[in-house]
Parts: structure tokens; C-alpha cells; sequence
């Protein structure tokens, strides 16, 4: 039975490795900035040009369809490792009810079936091969989101810096403040669409590539404890658990249950299996052959802590409750520091010091809190590649 903690950490990997592209690309964006601070108009028409017709965007694609392909070739691996660890869950069915088990490597159809549930997968890398679905999204005038290519953004970050520096602005940076924001709240985001500029859906690349291998691993899951109940002719399913747990799947939370109660609990259910940020997984099974993986008394001190009333701040959470909390500080403090790195790239320190200051606020917030409501911390859900802290002046 895969681990959530063990997925977390594997899905970590290829999150980071696209994170610290983002930061490359805002680096760059950043430092292009800072390239027109002191020129004469003259001289800003002569290197906007320079830059234009440049190779800059063109080698920060390539690398992303480089950082595309290596990821592609590695998702195969996760599938199968996944197929493999569900397929071993059932090897007692498999002799309780005396069907021949076969292992996943020696298991042609289970092979054929995790190849196209990989091929599905590899889908959004491709499109992170295509220049007009890579940009970034900042809202217009009327206050619509709208998405725009990486090339695109990049010649009108470079026009604004000439135009501010052709009005002679009196503080270059400050003029230049709200784009630097704009790019580092965005992030670098795939157009989730065949066609650019004609809606369809955007988001950050690094949590894009997370949640597109997590479909794949949850595909997986599914298909092949679907071809496995039928080979063992499987009774009943098994959920997984994991603590905190949402009230509302509480009670299935580490659970067994005969097929016709899971279909009808889970049709029952507004958030079902799997879906909404639903962090469970559904495994085949005997009834009576196979042995829970959690104890009753494990899986009611698993209910009793995530039902548990903490206090903070004059506010009172769940145990789960407070677990949602984490996250949004922990994507508040990954936002400010996105800032504060783009900022130091342009060279736009006051914009860095103000960054860094609410950086150590939050940061000092979301440890407070989470002692205060007995979880733990996440460093790793604090981390942005290429920050570095800064002083901050008393």
C-alpha cells in the first residue's frame, strides 16, 4: 500500500526541480530590470534592442523542454513503482483464493495498462515544450486574469523600463515596483489550454508537473486495483489513512468496507474518494483474508486528534483545521520570498527590505502557531530555491 508520506516526498522532487526554474526565469526577469537603471534613453532604445533580438527567452525554453524530457523519462519509473506496491498489497488474496500471483514486472497487461496511464501523463510536459503555453498571468485594468506567453511578457517588461527611463522617472525602481511584483505573485505558469489568450486555465508550472503526477499516480491506483479485484475476485476495499483527516472522511479514514457499502458511502460523499484534495487511496481486497493495516484503536486516536479543538489567537480549529492554516502561510511565505528574490535581482532593495521583513513575520507566525496547535513544521513547504535571507535594518 503506497505511503502518503513516502508520495509527498517523491512528488517533492519534481516540484523542486521546477521551482528553481521559476526562480532562474525571475532571476532573469529581475536583472533585466536592473540593466536600464542609470542609462540615458539613447542608451536604454539601444540595449532594449539588444535584448529583443537576444537568445535570453529562447535558452530558458530549451532548458524547460530539457527539464520536460528528463521528467518525462522518470514518471515511468513512479507509475511502475506505484503498480508494483499495489499489486504486492494483494499477494495474499491472491493465494487465500488460489489464483496464480504474478509479480508486476512479469505482468503484461498491468504493464501495458501503467504505459498509457504514463503516456496520458507525459501530455502536459509536452505542451511545456511550446512557447506560447509557457508565461505569465498579472490582472488587466478591469481586473480579469489574463495569461500571457514568456516572450510576450518579457519585450513588455523591457518597453516599461524604457518608457520609464525616456519620462525620466525619479525613482527607476519604484516605477518598475508593481511589475516586479506582478511577475514574482504569478510565477512562471503553463496555459492549460491548446489555444493562448482564449481562456482555458493557468497555473504555476512546479505545482502544474506536482499535481499532473499525482492524477498519474492516483490513475494508477484505481486502474490496476480495479484488474486486481477481478483476478481475486476482490469483496470489499481497504482506504488508506493519514492523519489529520478531514471530519467529513473521518469515518473511512484506514476503513474496510464491502463493495456495495463503498459505492454507496461514496456516492454519498460530497468531497468522493480521491477527488477535491481527497489525500485517500482505495485498494482491493478479501474480506476476512485481508488484515487491516491500522488497528481500532490506532484509527480512533487517529479521529480523536483530527477532531481536536485548538485555540489560537483568540480563533478555535480543528486539529485538520489548523493543518489548512499551515498551508496558507506556508504559500504567504513562498510568495514573499519569490519577492524578495526578483526584487534583489533589479536591485530594488527597498522593495527587498520590505520582503524580508514580512518574510520573518510570517515565518515567526507559522512556527507560533504551529506549536501552539501541536503540529509540526515543514521546512520543506517553506522552501523557495535560490533565497537567501537578508538583514533587515533595526
Amino acid at each position: 500500500m503506497p505511503d502518503n508520506d513516502k508520495l509527498d516526498i517523491l512528488l517533492e522532487k519534481f516540484y523542486n526541480r521546477f521551482n528553481k526554474y521559476n526562480t532562474k526565469v525571475l532571476k532573469k526577469m529581475g536583472e533585466t530590470i536592473k540593466q536600464f537603471d542609470k542609462l540615458t534613453p539613447s542608451q536604454a532604445h539601444i540595449l532594449a534592442q539588444e535584448l529583443k533580438y537576444g537568445n535570453d527567452i529562447d535558452e530558458l525554453l530549451e532548458e524547460l523542454t530539457k527539464l520536460s524530457e528528463k521528467s518525462m523519462n522518470e514518471v515511468q519509473i513512479v507509475l511502475d513503482k506505484v503498480a508494483e506496491e499495489n499489486v504486492d498489497f494483494a499477494e495474499t488474496c491472491y493465494k487465500a483464493k488460489n489464483k496464480e500471483f504474478i509479480k508486476y514486472k512479469d505482468n503484461i497487461q498491468l504493464k501495458r495498462y501503467v504505459e498509457s496511464v504514463a503516456k496520458e501523463t507525459d501530455e502536459l510536459f509536452k505542451n511545456l515544450s511550446n512557447a506560447r503555453n509557457i508565461g505569465f498571468t498579472y490582472k488587466n485594468a478591469k481586473g480579469k486574469t489574463i495569461f500571457k506567453p514568456i516572450k510576450r511578457i518579457y519585450n513588455e517588461l523591457i518597453d516599461e523600463a524604457v518608457y520609464n527611463v525616456s519620462i525620466g522617472v525619479q525613482d527607476y525602481q519604484s516605477a518598475m515596483r508593481n511589475a516586479i511584483k506582478s511577475l514574482a505573485d504569478s510565477g512562471v505558469k503553463i496555459h492549460e489550454d491548446k489555444i493562448a489568450y482564449t481562456g482555458g486555465y493557468s497555473r504555476r508550472i512546479d505545482s502544474s508537473v506536482k499535481m499532473n503526477i499525482l492524477t498519474g499516480v492516483r490513475q494508477v491506483n484505481i486502474g490496476v486495483q480495479e484488474i486486481v479485484g477481478q483476478e481475486i475476485g476482490a469483496d470489499g476495499v481497504e482506504i488508506s489513512a493519514h492523519y489529520p483527516c478531514a471530519e467529513d472522511h473521518l469515518f473511512i479514514n484506514g476503513r474496510q468496507f464491502s463493495n456495495k457499502e463503498f459505492e454507496r458511502i461514496n456516492a454519498y460523499l460530497d468531497r468522493p474518494v480521491g477527488e477535491y484534495n481527497c489525500r485517500h487511496f482505495v485498494f482491493s481486497i478479501v474480506l476476512g483474508v485481508t488484515q487491516p493495516n491500522y488497528t481500532d484503536k490506532q484509527l480512533k486516536h487517529m479521529e480523536k486528534e483530527s477532531i481536536k479543538i485548538v485555540e489560537y489567537d483568540g480563533n478555535k480549529y480543528t486539529k485538520y483545521e489548523a493543518t489548512q492554516v499551515q498551508r496558507k502561510l506556508e504559500t504567504e511565505i513562498r510568495k514573499q520570498k519569490d519577492r524578495q528574490i526578483i526584487a534583489k535581482a533589479s536591485n530594488d532593495m527597498e522593495e527587498v527590505q520590505k520582503a524580508q521583513e514580512k518574510i520573518t513575520q510570517l515565518i515567526n507566525k507559522y512556527n507560533d502557531f504551529s506549536k501552539s496547535v501541536e503540529l509540526d513544521t515543514y521546512k520543506e513547504n517553506l522552501t523557495v530555491s535560490g533565497y537567501k535571507r537578508m538583514k533587515v535594518r533595526g
